[in-house]
């Protein structure tokens, strides 16, 4: 992958005009597969700061990162990044609802480096979703695609939603991520079931991540049985959770970081950037 492609989106973005925006495309190496999807399993996987540590790791080596907050109903990423949310109707409700918004007023930088978020407004009442069409959220991730190296899509496990299905039909690589909870693979089984109903293709999310692991006897066998990979274990870390309650994110400012959080995080980077 190039990374030296768009580093500073915000800022190449407003020097060119859309005919120049056009050709500079056609012009990069274009990344395929750039889209990443994780869907939470149980309640306790806690994808959202997953997802947050992921994407600031990912930005330090260097990738223009987008993390896609597809939680409409109950955002919280803005919160993890320290960042203000966007008022009622503004960000990613306002891109859904008209083709002719420029993203680059409704995207948020955060304060870390190659790092963006799209995220609906934590104002925005339910009902405003419920008119949106499955193209819509088809167009914003297409959009996104092109704009980023890599967007990460912190799925909500509601799989009627359109941003949950939509967001795995259009995922290049998927990610379940469980915790060591006796539900998880039950869970997981259902989700596959859904999708394959809907003719999504599941084996892009045949990948699981074992997040907050504590060492308990967990059955990781059933992984196997089930006849998916256990991509990679974060270890439950205090630090990491205390770090998203101030708005930081842990791999960045944390004073000393888990030696086995770091190997697995690298253990991700790497995969999805090869």
């Amino acid at each position: 992958m190039d990374s030296t492609r768009k580093l500073d989106i915000i800022g190449e973005l407003g020097k060119l005009s859309p005919k120049e925006k056009i050709f500079e495309q056609l012009e990069s190496k274009k990344i395929l597969e750039n889209v990443i999807g994780f869907i939470p399993a149980c309640d306790s996987a806690d994808v959202p700061i997953l997802v947050s540590n992921l994407g600031v790791y990912l930005g330090e080596m260097g990738y223009s990162i987008c993390i896609l907050d597809a939680n409409v109903f109950y955002p919280c990423i803005y919160k993890l990044f320290g960042c203000e949310s966007k008022p009622r109707g503004r960000g990613l409700l306002s891109v859904l609802r008209s083709d002719k918004m420029d993203f680059r007023d409704e995207i948020i930088k955060t304060k870390y480096k190659n790092v963006y978020l799209m995220s609906s407004s934590f104002m925005d009442p339910i009902e405003d979703y419920l008119d949106i069409r499955q193209q819509d959220f088809e167009r914003v991730l297409l959009t996104l695609k092109d704009m980023f190296d890599l967007v990460l899509v912190s799925i909500p496990n509601n799989p009627p939603l359109e941003s949950c299905y939509v967001s795995v039909k259009n995922c290049d690589m998927g990610f379940i991520v469980w915790s060591e909870r006796v539900d998880c693979a039950l869970n997981t089984s259902k989700l596959m079931t859904f999708f394959s109903s809907i003719n999504i293709g599941v084996a892009k999310f045949s990948n699981i991540i074992i997040n907050n692991s504590m060492g308990l006897r967990f059955d990781r066998d059933i992984i196997n049985e089930m006849k998916l990979k256990l991509i990679a274990e974060l270890p439950f870390v205090p630090a990491a959770l205390d770090h998203s309650l101030e708005g930081n994110v842990y791999i960045a400012e944390g004073t000393i970081i888990n030696k086995k959080f770091r190997k697995s995080l690298e253990k991700l980077a790497q995969l999805i950037a090869n």
